[in-house]
């Protein structure tokens, strides 16, 4: 038996955290590289108002610390980033966070069997074993229009958002329909003077059921044994039997919900056109609002499907002349989600750079493993996304890269990498999945990577995954030996 390996973890948000508390209790010596200055990742960076969770609270949490005092259905950024400090506090994880410090490199030693890594600021650290807790939504994507650098006014990224002065009184623009859109557009319309919103897409919009916790409920949640676990499990039940194929009936059944809803709550006809998309539903991430679609009728917001052509001093400019005067642009635009770790140079066997491996779309065996990166997991990796709770699937991940660093440890192993043969196995059983699903019907989503590869979205189940994670397979692995000396 040697040494417990010491382990980097990338990113303080939700996995990081969860990470960190595993091996905690397990008394493994690990620290935690943030670039910000706290807690909770996309919930730290993304405080626009109006800011939710589109699942269930009760599931959006650890199943090791169930919190019965939910004020709602769907929490709010505020409510989430406090929960994820608390956890943070309750399980000693502030002594191992190092904040401000953006890991920009991390470089396999083979000599040392070990990780070099390299901060933005050219301080540098090791490790035996570096844990990615980065995600996928955490590098915000800004379109390229020209003359953007032009505008007088202001211009942010909904997830940057500048609270240094209120929107109150000036005419915005909001580029963008997707996920955070949805829900700031409702937010600031009431006190902006004139909003514009450009929509290049449109999107499908179901009612979001959405209702507080009573106290009542609350303090059965906290006092009557099981009460929260059964509310949670019900709740995962349902997102077990959900159905991606784009011909299922479900998601035609989901299509037509959303295309009444549409037709209920907007009667002017011209606009009502302008919101129908020509997909199914999920072939875009699902969204929710019962607040959308009433702002885009208010007498004060106007919606454009005019391709931005340009942007200049004064606003930008659409393709039939028209320029949009306003005092600030908002950026909803999303994240790079399909380019992981692209914040990170992560150099592995034979200096081969992860960058170059997934130049047509990332992969990885499980979402976890990458064949020639030894010792280098990922939490919220490729294909793990969109079919439960992300929270679930990180717990799910952190059990295996734990059993992982048990068998490095039990058996004095330096190094362990997975096979590739494993990994192009896995990855195409992913692929083939793929073919009829909602991600693959005929729209524009975040889930593709510029070669057409589905990067995202998981075809299995989540319960599929949670006990495909169960234990280690180590016989999947290539292995390390340490050299006595």
């Amino acid at each position: 038996m040697s040494p417990k390996p010491t382990v980097a973890i990338l990113g303080a948000g939700a996995g990081g955290i969860a990470m960190g508390i595993a091996l905690k209790r397990a008394g493994f010596e690990f620290t935690i590289y943030e670039k910000s200055d706290g807690v909770g990742g996309t919930w730290r960076d993304n405080g626009y108002p109006g800011a939710a969770c589109d699942v269930p609270s009760h599931l959006y949490s650890y199943s090791f610390e169930l919190n019965p005092w939910w004020s709602r259905t769907f929490a709010s950024q505020v409510e989430i980033l406090a929960y994820l400090e608390r956890c943070t506090d309750q399980y000693g994880i502030r002594t191992h966070l190092r904040l401000g410090t953006a890991i920009s490199e991390a470089r396999w030693q083979p000599a040392a069997q070990e990780w070099a890594l390299t901060a933005s600021d050219g301080e540098s650290f090791t490790a035996d074993v570096v844990v990615s807790g980065l995600g996928m939504l955490n590098v915000p994507r800004i379109p390229a229009i020209a003359g953007a650098e032009r505008f007088a006014g202001r211009a942010f990224h909904s997830s940057r958002w500048d609270h240094g002065k209120s929107l109150s009184g000036e005419r915005v623009a909001s580029i963008g329909t997707g996920a955070s859109a949805i829900q700031y557009v409702p937010a600031i319309a009431p006190d902006v003077e004139h909003l514009t919103v450009f929509q290049r897409t449109p999107i499908w919009i179901t009612p979001r059921l959405d209702k507080p916790y009573s106290t009542a409920e609350q303090r059965r949640f906290a006092r009557v044994p099981g009460a929260a676990r059964l509310h949670r499990f019900g709740i995962w039940r349902t997102y077990q039997q959900a159905s991606f194929r784009a011909d299922s009936e479900q998601t035609t059944a989901m299509t037509e919900l959303a295309r009444s809803y549409l037709a209920r709550k907007v009667e002017d006809p011209a606009l009502r056109e302008a919101l129908t998309p020509d997909y199914p539903v999920g072939c875009k991430r699902p969204l929710t609002s019962r607040e959308w679609l009433p702002a885009l009728q208010r007498p004060n917001v106007r919606l454009v499907t005019e391709p931005i052509v340009e942007i200049t001093e004064r606003g930008p400019r659409t393709a039939d002349g028209e320029v949009h005067e306003v005092d600030t642009i908002i950026y909803g635009t999303g994240f790079k989600a399909d380019q992981y770790l692209s914040t990170v140079d992560v150099v592995g066997e034979g200096g081969r750079h992860l960058s170059d491996d997934w130049a047509e779309g990332a992969e990885a065996y499980m979402g976890i493993s990458v064949a020639g990166y030894p010792n280098f997991f990922l939490l919220y990796g490729p294909n793990t996304n969109g079919v439960t709770s992300i929270i679930f699937l990180l717990e799910a991940q952190v059990h295996y890269v734990m059993a992982a660093l048990r068998h490095m440890h039990l058996m004095g192993l330096a190094s362990l990498g997975v096979r590739r043969r494993v990994m192009n196995r896995y990855n195409r059983r992913v692929q083939s999945r793929m073919e009829g699903t909602v991600w693959t019907a005929g729209c524009t989503n975040y889930f593709r990577a510029p070669s057409g590869k589905v990067v995202t979205q998981m075809p299995f189940s989540g319960g599929w995954y949670w006990l495909h994670t169960r234990i280690f397979p180590i016989w999947r692995y290539r292995l390390g030996r340490r050299v006595l000396e």
